[in-house]
């Protein structure tokens, strides 16, 4: 072979090499892990934190395995999944959750604890209960809610007129208020956590709609609170 010959099969393998290297990455992170669930109403965004209140044995159990983890260092044990739970539905998708601190306990060993969400998931299996324990889980694959997508010029625009009335009602200081994302607009708009969970499952088209929605729901309730402040009520 000739050394042209050889440099070109060489790349060729390094493309090779590249694109087998991309693949078992892209394998990786959608191959499911068990993991154990604590169904609740509570939808939160990578870094928020919730306090929660513990009572039920079952979920005792659990927490007392975390706290365990958390205690000794085992940080990769130290997770548990949040499926969404809302109007007596369970969605297949949550938060990936870690305890970050016990912060009461009570008598009969009720406790009180702080949780950070760490990402998403999405089951694949449902148990009602994990062999040898009290609480129910499943197997799980990441999912990605994607919240670093630009906004669109539009929706940029409204958030202005948004910005405006905030500061005109509520003297606001709007130019803290980042909205180049959708993680910026979620930091600061107040989403209740069923929009969040939304966030989620909606992808591409469907989500800047649900976004559109949720821009003008905003602005429409500013606005009208400027017409209450002035005397008149809107029907």
């Amino acid at each position: 072979m000739t050394p042209r010959g050889i440099a070109r099969r060489s790349r060729h393998l390094k493309c090779l090499e590249g694109a087998t290297l991309s693949l078992t990455l892209m394998t990786m992170a959608q191959r499911s892990y068990s993991l154990p669930f604590f169904p609740l109403g509570v939808f939160l965004l990578p870094g928020e934190r919730a306090g929660l209140h513990i009572f039920e044995p079952r979920y005792r159990q659990l927490i007392q395995e975390l706290e365990e983890a958390l205690n000794s260092g085992l940080e990769g044990s130290n997770r548990f999944g949040i499926p969404f739970h809302f109007e007596d539905m369970t969605a297949s998708t949550g938060c990936l959750a870690k305890l970050v601190e016990v912060k009461k306990e009570h008598p009969g060993g009720r406790k009180d604890i702080v949780v950070e969400c760490v990402g998403h998931f999405e089951t694949q299996r449902f148990q009602q209960q994990m062999e040898s324990k009290l609480y129910p889980g499943g197997h799980v694959v990441n999912r990605d809610i994607n919240l670093d997508h630009p906004l669109t010029p539009d929706q940029r625009e409204r958030i202005g007129e948004i910005k405006t009335l905030l500061k005109k009602n509520k003297d606001v200081d709007v130019d803290q208020l980042s909205h180049s994302t959708i993680l910026d607009l979620t930091q600061w708009l107040g989403l209740p956590p069923t929009h969040k969970h939304r966030l989620l499952v909606l992808k591409g088209d469907q989500r800047a709609l649900f976004l559109d929605g949720v821009l003008r729901w905003t602005k429409l309730v500013l606005q009208q609170e400027v017409h209450i402040h002035k005397g008149f009520f809107p029907n």
